[in-house]
């Protein structure tokens, strides 16, 4: 019997990193793990009330430790159009990445999705980012801003 324990015990520490690892880990495992969506023009065709045309990730490990930190960039069309940005502090939620923006300005997720990508999910509160010029919100109940899915990209 102690045998036996032993080699469970062994096999367990042997198991692959991945299973061990977080959301945070899998997804953001460096500061080059950047995600990125640039939507083509035919889609924002067949989505007319959808304001977001790009929308990039890339990670900030300085400015949120323990968290880990997000630096959201959005582009949008229409009325409100332009270039806007927000910071996400994130912690690991169950098997995802819950996302508060700084400054009370709501909140997403993030979760690992199909061939190395991820679902950025805009939460019940919304997200504001903000520009120059002033601030903007995605709800998440209203047009066609609630989800989004990025795919590995080069950081900027």
């Amino acid at each position: 019997m102690v045998v036996r324990s032993a080699i469970c015990a062994a096999m367990l520490m042997l198991a692959p990193p991945a299973l061990a690892q977080s959301p945070q880990d899998r997804m953001f495992p460096d500061k080059t793990a950047c995600y990125a969506r640039l939507y083509a023009q035919g889609h924002l065709v067949q989505h007319p009330a959808q304001r977001v045309i790009a929308i990039r990730l890339s990670p900030d490990f300085q400015i949120a430790d323990p968290f880990l930190g997000l630096h959201v960039e959005v582009d949008l069309r229409g009325r409100d159009g332009g270039s806007f940005e927000g910071y996400g502090y994130c912690e690991n939620e169950g098997g995802q990445l819950y996302c508060g923006l700084e400054g009370d300005a709501g909140g997403f997720t993030v979760q690992e999705a199909k061939g190395g990508a991820v679902l950025v999910t805009v939460s019940s509160l919304g997200m504001s980012f903000e520009n120059e010029t002033g601030f903007v919100t995605l709800e998440r109940d209203k047009g066609d801003d609630r989800s989004f899915l990025l795919r590995p990209s080069p950081c900027e």
